[in-house]
């Protein structure tokens, strides 16, 4: 008994020591990092998915989760956290600078290079929407759900999907879907050109042999039938139609993506998508927008073809249940709780109703009938939960948050503010205050993974230097002048190892250092700074002997 005791206890110790350690980095080498992922290989076409959209919800609300948190290497896994390791592997699809490459999934733009006030409020494409020179011709329409719209061409044979907003709330989604699809795509996602338009009834005509779907029954369409939709859409002024409008994407349609593991008949796609940064960092922005509408079927695969060659890009899509409005209406519960939320629900039914939720003491904005439950109070990012649980969600570490919330912190006031004006509010203080709220969510957002990640970044090797930049006094999240740094460096090998003794602590004012002279075929610059409540964790530049910026540790 004694012996199996102890072979079980060397079991467990090894496994906890396995799951607390960090996963080894990659080799150094004296190579410029990768930039670009090679997804981009011609390939057939895959076929199209249609996942059920009852039985996903049920499949990521009840059985994804129980895996994740019950199976034997998570748990092993949620041990090592206690020994300094994570509760996921790192992300798969990071460069040697902690960084994303370009790719069909995402592209590095905004933070990255400079973006023009113009060019983010333009968004993907030229941002104005259908030609209004001559009339936009229905070729389908959707008159069953929750808002029914249509499909139009217009004088320039471009397709658009028309949608509206709900019933008696014109300008609550169809302002938020303009105004976030901007805000992703200049994050660098790929997203459709939504514009908002008005239109009056005279500018539609219906196309020949249009039909439409009537009790589960397809017949066509007729002049009527458009008038019935519009009917049910409450005008902005007389005989003046709000909508938004959405341009097809250029290719192919296959089918949403999933946020779990590969499409098996795409070649290139290589890594898990919970493992990819990009989806697990989009829990941050969609915690900035409000996004609580994430699930999978507002995801769209496109098979395009460029330079002669055919693949698949990755897109998200539909974003009109953001910033406190839905499908219904303006929505309060939504970005606080899943649809099934297992520990609220039983808070409540413990409390005999006396637990008060946190998103009931939220209000809407006086007077601002088109904005929703879309304010700084009661806000955390940290809380945020899609209206089905994510797992590429789930998987977010601290430097995927991090990683996000730095491209948060590059989108200035007055980008906002000129993306706020697309959404074409009526009222001028409506756009005022989505732009307001934006900015001081941003704040909070940036604020919380820099006190959690040191935001030393950026480093270069300039003028026989190695220079960082404190993304936190660029945003004036900290004060200058309780703002110190130190650093020290070493020789180390390819693997990281040391080749001798580091430096000692300097204390320095700005996140500079000369380069030390060659000692071994790489070195180790390790940075750290105090804000004013004690040194942070360390962030390491590694540069090789010819001078090179090779790779950053966080």
């Amino acid at each position: 008994m004694r012996h199996r005791l102890h072979r079980f206890t060397v079991a467990v110790v090894s496994l906890v020591a396995a799951a607390g350690a960090v996963v080894a980095a990659e080799p150094l080498t004296d190579a410029p990092p990768v930039w670009w992922d090679d997804d981009r290989r011609d390939i057939p076409q895959p076929a199209e998915r249609e996942p059920n959209l009852l039985r996903d919800q049920i499949h990521t609300t009840f059985v994804l989760p129980v895996g994740r948190n019950a199976s034997p290497s998570a748990l092993t896994r949620r041990i090592g956290t206690l020994f300094g390791g994570d509760h996921v592997r790192p992300a798969a699809n990071v460069n040697a600078l902690d960084e994303v490459p370009n790719s069909t999934w995402f592209t590095n733009r905004i933070g990255f290079f400079p973006m023009s006030v113009d060019a983010a409020a333009r968004g993907p494409g030229e941002g104005n929407g259908p030609d209004g020179s001559g009339p936009w011709t229905i070729f389908s329409a959707k008159t069953e759900g929750v808002t029914p719209g249509f499909n139009v061409r217009d004088a320039k044979g471009d397709a658009y999907l028309i949608k509206f907003d709900p019933q008696g709330f014109p300008g609550l989604t169809t302002g938020p879907g303009a105004i976030s699809a901007r805000i992703l795509w200049a994050a660098g996602y790929n997203v459709p050109e939504d514009v908002v338009v008005t239109f009056r009834r005279e500018d539609l005509v219906l196309g020949e042999g249009v039909k439409i779907k009537e009790k589960g029954v397809k017949r066509e369409m007729t002049e009527g039938d458009l008038d019935a939709i519009l009917a049910r859409v409450e005008q902005v002024s007389s005989g003046e139609y709000l909508a938004i409008s959405s341009k097809f994407l250029t290719g192919t349609p296959i089918g949403p993506f999933n946020y779990r593991k590969r499409r098996k008949d795409d070649p290139n796609d290589h890594v898990n998508h919970e493992n990819r940064r990009e989806l697990r960092g989009l829990r941050v922005f969609a915690a900035w927008l409000n996004h609580f509408d994430s699930k999978q079927h507002n995801s769209l695969d496109m098979y395009v073809e460029e330079d002669g060659r055919r693949f698949v890009r990755h897109y998200l899509i539909d974003f009109a249940s953001t910033l406190g409005a839905g499908a219904r209406g303006p929505t309060p519960m939504y970005g606080w709780e899943f649809g099934f939320d297992a520990p609220q629900t039983f808070a409540r039914l413990l409390t005999v109703g006396l637990h008060e939720d946190d998103w009931r003491r939220i209000e809407r904005p006086a007077d601002l009938a088109e904005v929703g439950y879309w304010g700084i109070e009661h806000y955390n990012p940290k809380g945020f939960k899609p209206l089905t649980p994510n797992t590429a969600f789930a998987g977010m570490t601290d430097r995927d948050g991090y990683w996000a919330a730095k491209i948060v912190a590059a989108f200035t006031d007055e980008q906002l503010h000129a993306i706020c004006e697309t959404a074409k509010y009526r009222d001028s203080a409506a756009t005022e205050h989505v732009a307001r709220v934006l900015a001081k969510r941003r704040d909070v957002i940036v604020r919380a993974w820099f006190s959690r990640v040191p935001p030393i970044d950026f480093f270069r090797v300039e003028a026989g230097h190695v220079v960082g930049r404190d993304l936190g006094l660029e945003r004036n999240l900290w004060s200058p002048d309780k703002t110190r740094y130190r650093l020290r460096d070493v020789a180390v090998d390819e693997g990281r190892s040391r080749q001798g003794e580091r430096t000692d602590w300097q204390t320095v004012e700005r996140l500079e250092i000369p380069l030390a002279e060659a000692s071994g075929p790489f070195h180790a610059y390790e940075f750290q700074v105090d804000h004013g409540d004690g040194w942070s964790d360390s962030v390491i530049a590694y540069v090789s002997r010819s001078g090179r910026l090779v790779a950053v540790d966080r």
